[in-house]
C-alpha cells in the first residue's frame, strides 16, 4: 500500500461522521503505528433535537457539547491530533474559504491519504467537504491519495477494511455521541452497516467500506 506510514488526515464534516464512517479503520491505523489526525470542518452545532428551540445560544451550547463529545471519541480511537475548521454546520457549500483551511494542514504536514466522505452522500455538508478537499489538494500541490467512506448513502466501494479487533473501540467511540444517540438509532445503524460490509470480506464479521482513488481518477470512479 503506497504511503501506508504516512499520516493520515481524516475530514469530517461533523463531529460523528469519523466514528461512524471509519472508527475502526481509524484505530486499527493507529494501533499499527500510524499517525492520524481528524480535521473536523464543522462542529456540528445544528445537530440538536427535533423538539429543541433553534436559538443562537442553544446552538452554541450544542457546539460545546459536540466538541467535548469529538475530543473523548477521537482519544478512544487514539487520534493524534484534533482540528476544528469553524465552518458552518448546513452551510458548508457556502464557505470556499475551508478549501484553504484543508490545504494549511495539507502543507503543514505529510500526509499520504486523506480519508473524506465521498461526493455523493446524501448530505449536502458531506458533499461540499469533498469539493473542498478537491480544491484544497490543487492549492497545496501534495502527492495524496483519497480514501472516500460512506455515511448516508454507500458508496462503490472498492477496498473493505475488516475491523473485528477494533469494533469494540468504534462502538466505545460511538457512544461518546450522546447529543445524537438519543435522537436517532445511530448505533444499531452503523454496526449493522460494518457488519453487512463484511460480506466482502468473508473472514470477518465486520468491515467499513471505501472507495480509494488518486484525485485525478476521481471523475471516472464516480
Amino acid at each position: 500500500m503506497p504511503n501506508s506510514r504516512k499520516p493520515v488526515l481524516v475530514l469530517a464534516p461533523h463531529p460523528d461522521d469519523e466514528t461512524f464512517g471509519c472508527g475502526g479503520t481509524i484505530r486499527m491505523l493507529t494501533e499499527s503505528g500510524v499517525d492520524v489526525d481528524v480535521a473536523f470542518i464543522t462542529r456540528g452545532e445544528q445537530g440538536l433535537s427535533g423538539a429543541a428551540e433553534r436559538t443562537a445560544e442553544a446552538a452554541r451550547q450544542m457546539a460545546e457539547v459536540r466538541t467535548r463529545e469529538a475530543q473523548a471519541a477521537c482519544g478512544v480511537l487514539g487520534v493524534r491530533s484534533v482540528y476544528f475548521l469553524e465552518g458552518s454546520d448546513t452551510r458548508v457549500r457556502d464557505e470556499p474559504h475551508l478549501a484553504e483551511r484543508i490545504a494549511g494542514l495539507l502543507k503543514n504536514d505529510s500526509y499520504g491519504r486523506v480519508f473524506c466522505p465521498w461526493p455523493h452522500d446524501a448530505h449536502e455538508d458531506h458533499k461540499a467537504t469533498f469539493h473542498w478537499l478537491t480544491q484544497a489538494v490543487t492549492l497545496a500541490q501534495q502527492p495524496i491519495s483519497f480514501w472516500l467512506y460512506e455515511i448516508w448513502k454507500p458508496l462503490p466501494a472498492n477496498t473493505f477494511v475488516p475491523i473485528d479487533r477494533t469494533l469494540e473501540a468504534k462502538r466505545q467511540a460511538i457512544e461518546q455521541y450522546q447529543s445524537q444517540l438519543g435522537q436517532l438509532n445511530y448505533r444499531e445503524g452503523f454496526l449493522g452497516l460494518a457488519a453487512y460490509r463484511s460480506l466482502f470480506c468473508p473472514a470477518s464479521t465486520h468491515a467499513e467500506a471505501f472507495l480509494v482513488c488518486q484525485p485525478h481518477e476521481v471523475g471516472v470512479l464516480l
